[in-house]
């Protein structure tokens, strides 16, 4: 059993493995350091950890070697480009063809972690956008456990 927060790197190869369509899949890093959105390479997802939150054991449970379920929540930006005519409306209607693959690798998908549960879609939104480029956000919720074995 771990401690360590919730390994992104496993939605990094989900992601790899199941959606080829995918130029490039990156981590936080690689998404921060694109300065301008006409610099993304399209079409590409970035991976993000955005939060995670334990549970509290129940009370009368609070003695001896414990695991502690912890909800994460991770992000996936997924950067899209057109160059047709209307681009941004073509830039739209390419997203729909990516999102479909990735939210297909994403809901139900239980990471290979202790106590996991299946990954659940939370939101998504237009993050960012001009001519020819889209930023698309959405957030995912899964579970793991942290602490020792009983």
């Amino acid at each position: 059993m771990s401690n360590a927060p919730f390994d992104h790197r496993l939605v990094i190869e989900r992601l790899t493995a199941t959606v080829p369509a995918l130029r490039l899949i990156g981590t936080a890093a690689d998404f921060g350091a694109v300065k301008a959105l006409r610099d993304y390479p399209t079409p590409a997802a970035y991976v993000l950890l955005a939060e995670e939150s334990g549970e509290p054991r129940p009370t009368g449970n609070s003695g001896g070697p414990a695991r502690q379920r912890v909800g994460a929540l991770f992000g996936v930006v997924l950067a899209v480009r057109s160059y047709r005519y209307d681009q941004l409306a073509d830039a739209a209607d390419d997203l729909q063809s990516i999102l479909d693959q990735v939210r297909g690798a994403m809901v139900g998908w239980v990471p290979s972690l202790p106590l996991a549960r299946g990954t659940q879609f939370v939101t998504g939104k237009v993050l960012d956008s001009d001519d020819t480029t889209l930023l698309w956000g959405e957030i995912y919720s899964t579970q793991h456990a942290i602490g020792r074995d009983p």
